[in-house]
């Protein structure tokens, strides 16, 4: 599977993260304390939810705006040069933010912006210097997907966060003379959202190297494919296809399926310019993590389209040899010289678990889902190539699941799961026997890698996100005590010590 061996880490969006130093959400300051924390706690692994930029105001980072880059919201503020100001509203709105329970987005995004508008002010009036060289230097170098990220990102706030297709029609089709035009009108914003993008990986490298240091590994997450008002739909349209929507076909839980009103990856066209954009995506990711998670792997062989003509949708492509023969070369060429693992939850066809069992990729093993032919499956049998967990963040948490199970469901699993088998008849309630309980199962699993929500390891039912709703809840969870305290705090220390404990007797440690 990989090198690392058997290992366990901790699921935590780097947004959770609260620091006594941060702007009211989690930055890339909180890593190395929340790091020490993992030490204590004998975890190898940190798993995030995607970096990569949104449009301003979104909280979700699955709203993606390009394919590459960072979401400068995770800037830390306190390690640019050129220091931050903030106006007496500002502080003021900042210090609200930082005590807030959950992550204020209205508060935290204007505040932001600002500081870092004047951040970029003062290091173009710094003129000439050795770090502005560097700047020039990492903007050449990273030219190919940075300018038209970069000049995108300006136009849509000139025409006021329009859809890229209700711009001028010189600009929507790509026209090279408006092109050329709106570079030099645009040119020192482009500028100012190169900058971000440079400070964001200078950033994103100091954590990587604190992770280094610790022994720690950094899981990425991949969103499958971006969104249709991005950089990327903008600059690539023969790759990424506007005259299609995708989603996925009717199931269990949905008689119609979903459409998603997403793009689609014209698959052939890529394959007929040498993969160029797939393998540039790749070789970026590659770079910014140590392993990743690549979202909705089945995508990747064979995607769910509509069309005025296809109204309740049809796969592309249509058979299922041509669905193999896609999925297996496309992941050849995402996995090459990289880590990953391969989110295959859902209905899934079952070639396309052969197919990545044959290339050595692991798969997922939400362990509430985990059944064969409706009967739960004992984790000491899951495919050793295999991640497993307790849920994910579109899961209600652990604790949460059991209260509501119904139960024949908890029944059914202390009857299969070895670490439950005690007890009979199993609590309604999911106290701290039950919820040790289920940790150990999934830490003694013979899955290779074992990731753990925070919050199912200290037992909270609050969760993440809630799919198919925009509630305000949604991507705003902080955990509860600052990061800086972690290894500290009796209560956090306890459950380090105990997570460190259960990792051992399941020889992840």
């Amino acid at each position: 599977m990989t090198p690392h061996g058997r290992l366990s880490g901790i699921l935590q969006p780097i947004f959770s993260l609260r620091s006594a130093h941060d702007a009211g959400v989690g930055d890339f300051a909180g890593f190395d304390a929340f790091f020490s924390w993992l030490q204590l706690a004998q975890q190898k692994l940190l798993m995030v939810l995607p970096l990569l930029p949104t449009a301003p105001g979104d909280p979700s980072p699955y709203s993606t705006r390009s394919a590459f880059g960072l979401n400068p919201l995770f800037i830390h503020l306190g390690w640019l040069p050129e220091g931050v100001t903030f106006t007496d509203a500002e502080q003021q709105h900042l210090e609200q933010a930082r005590a807030a329970k959950h992550v204020r987005y209205d508060l935290v995004f204007p505040v932001k912006t600002a500081a870092l508008e004047r951040a970029f002010a003062a290091f173009e009036g710094q003129g000439p210097s050795a770090r502005a060289r560097e700047f020039d230097q990492w903007a050449l170098d990273n030219r190919t997907w940075l300018e038209g990220f970069s000049l995108f990102a300006a136009l849509s706030e000139a025409f006021n966060r329009k859809p890229w297709w209700d711009w001028p029609q010189g600009l929507a089709t790509r026209d090279p003379k408006a092109l050329e035009v709106a570079r030099t009108e645009h040119r020192r914003r482009g500028r100012y959202h190169q900058w971000l993008q440079w400070v964001a990986e200078e950033q994103w490298n100091k954590v990587r190297a604190q992770a280094r240091a610790r022994g720690i590994l950094l899981c990425g997450d991949e969103p499958f494919i971006i969104g249709q008002d991005s950089a990327d739909c903008w600059a690539w349209p023969p790759y990424l296809r506007r005259d299609k929507r995708l989603g996925v076909p009717p199931d269990d839980f949905s008689a119609d399926g979903q459409d998603w009103g997403l793009p689609f990856f014209d698959f052939e066209a890529l394959e007929k310019d040498g993969d160029a954009w797939l393998k540039l995506r790749a070789k970026k990711a590659a770079a910014t993590y140590d392993v990743r998670r690549i979202d909705h792997a089945v995508g990747y062989f064979r995607q769910y389209l509509r069309d005025e003509l296809h109204p309740r949708g049809r796969f592309l492509p249509a058979e299922e040899a041509a669905q193999q023969a896609r999925g297996e070369r496309n992941f050849k060429l995402l996995s090459e010289g990289a880590g990953i693992v391969a989110e295959d939850l859902g209905v899934i066809p079952r070639f396309v678990r052969d197919t990545l069992a044959r290339l050595g990729l692991p798969g997922y093993q939400v362990m509430r889902w985990s059944r064969e032919d409706g009967i739960y499956r004992d984790p000491r049998h899951y495919p050793e190539v295999s991640l497993v967990t307790t849920g994910t963040h579109d899961t209600e948490t652990m604790v949460a699941w059991w209260n509501n199970a119904q139960a024949w469901e908890r029944d059914a699993v202390c009857r299969v799961w070895p670490e439950l088998h005690r007890f009979q008849p199993p609590p309604g309630a999911c106290g701290p026997e039950v919820h040790e309980a289920l940790l150990q199962a999934a830490l003694n699993a013979q899955s290779q890698w074992c990731v753990l929500p925070w919050q199912d390891v200290f037992g909270e039912t609050e969760r993440i996100n809630t799919p198919g709703t925009v509630d305000g809840a949604n991507w705003t969870y902080r955990m509860r005590p600052d990061v800086e305290s972690l290894t500290t705090n009796a209560e956090t220390k306890r459950v380090a010590e105990w997570l460190a404990r259960l990792t051992r007797e399941g020889r992840r440690a």
